[in-house]
């Protein structure tokens, strides 16, 4: 009896469904891709959120240790995104080492450094620059002081959190004069800029972020905020 002979072509795949799982396998690769990417930005949202949080917790027990939060209403603002290393005179700076427990709320000059508490999780957070363990937060010279440090928090996509509030004296006692740049909003203002990194509009500086549609609309729609309005 004669052997059967097998055609190798009955169970062998044909060109179109070849190409049929390609495309099934870049379809799903895709979608997967997609959910994986979804995932990562709800993941940054809500650390965004978590360190907001954890950031307002901190300027309340800041304020409750020096009376008023740190006042940096006429202090020249950091760009979000970090095209150079930011100066210590700048705002988001100043929150930086009032919350490192170097600065008062409203006294921001090398003469006027304490040796306050550091009142958030720094190991915890993101920053601009490395910290030096040997000096950072730790008080030197005579008298010793803690040192100035040109550092900011940044956020989960790696842009400097924004931080807004009052000057020492932002009005006038007849109220009829007030100082350049002055934020004369009644609480503060921090916040990220979110996934999209883009912003339409700055805090209104008279009454906070709160007052036109450009707020909530548009680029400034996906930011995230910790704030001390009313």
């Amino acid at each position: 009896m004669l052997p059967v002979r097998r055609d190798r072509c009955a169970s062998a795949f044909t060109l179109i469904e070849l190409l049929t799982v390609m495309a099934i396998i870049a379809v799903l690769s895709a979608m997967t891709l997609g959910l994986v990417a979804a995932a990562k930005q709800r993941a940054s949202i809500a650390r965004a959120k978590s360190e907001l949080a954890h950031f307002a917790q901190a300027l309340e027990e800041y304020r409750r240790h020096y009376g008023d939060y740190p006042q940096t209403g006429s202090a020249q603002h950091a760009t979000p995104v970090i095209a150079a290393t930011i100066g210590t005179t700048q705002a988001e700076a100043l929150l930086f080492n009032a919350l490192t427990g170097v600065f008062g709320p409203s006294r921001f000059t090398s003469a006027d450094r304490l040796n306050g508490p550091v009142l958030v999780d720094v190991a915890k957070l993101s920053v601009e620059a490395v910290l030096v363990a040997a000096t950072f937060a730790v008080p030197s010279g005579a008298p010793p002081q803690k040192n100035t440090v040109a550092n900011s928090f940044l956020d989960p996509w790696g842009r400097r959190y924004q931080y807004y509030y009052r000057a020492a004296a932002p009005v006038s006692p007849a109220g009829t004069t007030t100082v350049a740049n002055a934020w004369l909003a009644a609480g503060y203002i921090l916040y990220s800029l979110g996934p999209d990194g883009l912003e339409a509009v700055t805090p209104n500086r008279a009454t906070g972020l709160y007052s036109g549609t450009t707020q909530t609309t548009g680029t400034n729609a996906d930011n995230i905020y910790a704030d001390k309005l009313p």
